[in-house]
């Protein structure tokens, strides 16, 4: 082989192994402005739904917008309605319905709206598909659910407070918090009382035998299971669109989360009041070293049955699982504890970004709604309100959980910035693709 044909070897394997692009459309544009914005609702909203940062929707439906119309568009979004106009006839308004972390419903919308950001698919198609997606039900049953559920709470566990004396107390009420969950879903009206239910529900039983049992603190042995009901998505989301001017959207959120935070800090107390007194527990011996690598296993098995990740992407959850709790642990090594998930989302941004584009891998919303699932900043911020409220910290302990949700999104922002920095530069110049 001469030396000019070895160049090519590479390419032929990247291009074996990565998606193929779709081809825009060739027959016209066909769609008229009501219709274009008519789908930049559909889209827009489901992104919304599927927990996407309000900045990076507008960002993503002006980059479809300009394949289908030359009318001026203004988008604007908010973590529960979206408004479009486009041209000056056509508006369209649309208000959240379900929000969801249904891995598959966000890996179809993803998918639907990488269609329409090269143009591949008619405005008309793309709202109907987007408002079909909105629609999808879950993979798994109740059961299995809750059965996913509690496997994801063994491994935060194993994250949180890894130590054998804990484990069957992880199983029991991470099972009781799962069936809680699972029973208020089809009844909407419960929400707002949910978190305060599953909280003191898990206490008082903590209190009852559990964390005496364990021979272990109420709240290391109480925070794994209380994931699903922590709002640490949203205060990570809050803080990512405060930081990138969304003033209304980031605070929003944020005061959504610290709400949602208080009402189960309210739980935690009413379940201690409830319950048996419970004496100072010293810390239970730890497991070893290896309790991470195996809970990036357990929390990618919980997360793909509980959160219905698509099928076949499995092996993709637990690398993205891994590069984020890698990431947060290799941090640790020259940050504090605090803001070490910089690293981690910093890290798992391009991974899931880079990775979208390999034949067999979901979308990349999917593996990064999996990595911020692991980063479990809501458990760090619960905790930490906790221990004010159980008397055994104070308001400085506040300043940590702050800290720690700030930096991971600081290190998404940083991320997204870098990556997308590269990747445009990559895209102007084909030489060095």
């Amino acid at each position: 082989m001469s030396d000019d044909e070895r160049p090519g070897r590479p390419r032929r394997l990247l291009r074996s192994i990565r998606k193929e692009v779709p081809s825009a459309l060739t027959h016209g544009q066909v769609d008229d402005e009501a219709a274009v914005a008519a789908m930049l609702r559909e889209l827009g909203i489901a992104l919304i739904e599927c927990e996407q940062p309000t900045h990076q929707v507008e960002a993503r439906l002006q980059n479809i917008a300009r394949n289908y119309t030359s009318e001026k568009v203004r988008i604007v979004a908010f973590p529960t309605a979206l408004v479009v106009q486009v041209g000056t006839v056509a508006y369209e308004v649309e208000t959240v319905v379900r929000p969801t972390t249904q891995l598959n419903l966000a890996g179809r919308v993803d998918a639907i709206a990488e269609l329409a950001e090269v143009g591949a698919i008619t405005a008309v198609d793309a709202a109907r598909e987007a408002a079909a997606a909105r629609a999808m039900p879950p993979r798994f049953g109740p059961v299995t659910t809750v059965v996913g559920y509690t496997v994801t709470t063994v491994g935060f566990g194993m994250v949180i407070n890894p130590t054998w004396a804990s484990l069957w107390g992880y199983v029991f009420l991470g099972a009781v918090v799962g069936a809680i969950v699972m029973l208020g879903r089809p009844f909407p009206t419960l929400n707002p009382v949910l978190p305060t239910f599953a909280a003191a529900v898990v206490t008082l039983l903590a209190t009852g035998f559990v964390a005496d049992a364990a021979n272990d603190g109420l709240l290391r042995v109480i925070s794994p299971p209380l994931v699903a009901i922590l709002p640490g998505l949203a205060l990570t989301i809050g803080a990512m669109e405060l930081a990138s001017g969304q003033m209304m959207s980031g605070a929003t959120r944020l005061i959504y989360g610290v709400t949602q935070l208080g009402l189960l800090v309210f739980g935690v107390g009413l379940g201690i009041h409830l319950g048996d007194d419970l004496a100072p527990q010293q810390p239970s011996a730890q497991m070893g070293s290896w309790s991470l690598y195996v809970a990036i296993l357990v929390i990618a098995v919980g997360l793909y049955v509980y959160l219905s990740a698509p099928k076949g992407s499995f092996v993709w959850l637990i690398l993205a699982v891994g590069v984020a709790l890698i990431g947060q642990k290799l941090g640790g090594l020259f940050l504090s504890p605090t803001h070490s998930g910089a690293i981690g989302a910093f890290l798992v941004v391009p991974f899931a970004a880079l990775a979208s584009r390999i034949k067999t891998s979901p979308p990349a919303d999917v593996m990064m709604l999996a990595a911020f699932w692991a980063l479990v900043p809501g458990a760090l911020s619960f905790e930490t309100l906790g221990e004010a409220v159980a008397g055994e910290g104070d308001v400085l302990t506040l300043g940590t959980a702050v800290a720690a949700i700030f930096s991971i999104a600081l290190g998404t922002l940083i991320g997204w910035s870098v990556f997308a920095t590269i990747d445009g530069l990559l895209r102007r110049t084909p030489n060095l693709r």
